[in-house]
């Protein structure tokens, strides 16, 4: 009796969002999806779609095919196509999705992953380029007034194809339509695998040479694990282990530091690693464990970020460093270069990053090593993201990033109140930190979550939408408004835990 009583103690003590905040958040959520609903669809062009639209304008519930310029040349590295102007990205909005389907079984309301599986189901049969690969991704996407695939252009045709960063929702896809995911994941291994016994890849679609990213070399081997999930052939498996090995192939055999992209010998990412191996690669790796059961994908994941543990994070000065060469030794501050220099991530990290690729991910890095914990149970990993929490408080609230500051303050005055950051940074710092309370049990973890989570709510949160940028009018795409939505359900639910907001 007395023990069931302490069991009963317990569940009752179990640490919640106070009620009033989680029904706050579920109903901002749940606003924000209806209008996209309702208003984001495309109904442009010839032909209308339940495709959701890239960028909405909040204040007139409208998809311009020119939308205003703002940051975005900032935050898309001077590409104006990653923010898919008047068109619609399946890719980009996979965030979004996974926070539809999270409100639909959260709720019992199946409005939201019905639209979800509506949009993704039409863009799957209308998006398709010639030789099998899907119009999404950071070059191309399916543009709702032309009702056709656009986008950057290559030798004479829509393109390149390149997947980044994100954790795909591969189970609903291929509930919806199987034929074309394996004809995309198969066209992967076709068009971006250009050495088939080594693994060597390139993040475009152009059978030739060129930027072998973590990032996306981790897509191709989460997709082909993925295929094996479902296949059960052993072929799928063995393409995963081989574009996984070409990064860990190339680490120094010394320090386990792998760097970004290995063929690239004449530039400063074929010698050094950063936030994007432990990060986004890692976490894909991870995904590659759980969909083959493969326990060389989690301890390579592991190896990752134990080396980057070792020789990325400065203790003395409670901060990761952005750039650390294969040999260990950290890359201390430099003048912003020119070209493709401006990208080098010197000194220590950026917590609030600005732009949505580059070689920064700090905060999908402590959420990776937060993963690998919760999968493996390692200690180290669980200290890495002790460390990068204590990073990321100590440059609470979110704000603006020094990178790019010059250049954000040109193009938005007044810059420099608290809470100009993007959607993404808010999102994946609740995530990370609401995660790390049951394993800490540290109350100021919770707290933190919530109190990000607050700030998100008065500055983006406009006209029943959730913005991408406190200073501009646009749900967007680019700013991966997706996390916040799903951070934002992830706490309502707590202490119900949903899957990871990677």
């Amino acid at each position: 009796m007395h023990i069931m009583l302490i069991m009963l103690f317990a569940v009752a003590a179990e640490p919640a969002v106070p009620a009033e905040k989680a029904a706050g958040y579920q109903a901002a959520v749940r606003t924000c999806l209806d209008n996209l609903i309702e208003h984001g669809q495309d109904r442009y062009g010839p032909v209308h779609t339940p495709m959701w639209m890239s960028v909405i304008d909040v204040r007139t519930n409208e998809a311009p095919q020119h939308p205003e310029v703002y940051d975005s040349e900032i935050r898309t590295e001077g590409r104006q196509h990653r923010r898919n102007p008047g068109g619609c990205d399946v890719w980009d909005h996979q965030p979004a999705l996974r926070a539809a389907y999270a409100l639909s079984e959260l709720t019992g309301d199946k409005k939201y992953g019905d639209a979800a599986d509506a949009f993704a189901k039409s863009f799957m049969e209308r998006a398709q380029l010639p030789h099998g690969l899907l119009s999404w991704g950071s070059h191309i996407y399916y543009d709702a007034y032309t009702d056709k695939p656009a986008g950057d252009s290559m030798a004479g045709r829509v393109g390149p194809h390149e997947i980044l960063v994100a954790l795909p929702v591969w189970d609903r896809l291929w509930a919806l339509n199987p034929d074309v995911v394996r004809q995309e994941i198969e066209a992967f291994w076709e068009w971006h695998v250009v050495d088939k016994q080594t693994g060597r890849h390139n993040r475009h679609d152009d059978k030739s040479l060129g930027c072998d990213f973590a990032f996306s070399g981790g897509e191709i081997a989460c997709a082909q694990a993925f295929l094996y999930s479902k296949t059960g052939d052993a072929q799928y498996l063995e393409r995963a282990r081989t574009v996984a090995e070409y990064h860990w192939n190339a680490r120094n055999r010394e320090t386990n530091l792998a760097p970004d992209a290995p063929g690239l010998t004449d530039r400063y990412d074929g010698h050094h690693c950063f936030t994007t191996v432990p990060g986004p690669h890692a976490s894909l790796l991870l995904k590659c464990f759980e969909y083959t059961g493969d326990p060389w994908f989690k301890e390579t994941a592991l190896a990752h970020i134990k080396a980057y543990l070792k020789y990325g994070w400065d203790d003395s000065a409670g901060r990761w460093w952005g750039m650390v060469a294969l040999d260990g030794k950290p890359v201390p501050q430099e003048e912003k270069g020119a070209d493709y220099d401006a990208y080098k991530p010197t000194g220590y990290v950026d917590i609030w990053t600005t732009s949505m690729f580059s070689y920064e991910f700090p905060v999908a890095a402590a959420q990776t090593a937060l993963y690998a914990h919760g999968l493996t149970g390692d200690a180290d990993a669980l200290e890495a993201a002790r460390n990068w929490a204590r990073n990321i408080r100590a440059e609470l609230p979110p704000k603006q990033g020094r990178r790019w500051a010059d250049e954000m303050r040109a193009v938005m005055p007044d810059l420099d109140r608290e809470g100009d950051s993007n959607a993404e940074n808010y999102g994946r710092a609740i995530s990370f930190f609401l995660r790390l309370h049951p394993v800490t049990r540290d109350p100021g973890d919770l707290e933190t979550a919530i109190g990000i989570a607050d700030q998100a709510m008065a500055r983006l949160y406009e006209n029943g939408w959730f913005k991408g940028h406190p200073r501009k009018p646009f749900y967007e795409t680019a700013d991966n408004v997706g996390y916040l939505l799903y951070a934002l359900l992830e706490l309502s639910a707590y202490p119900k835990m949903l899957a990871p907001n990677l």
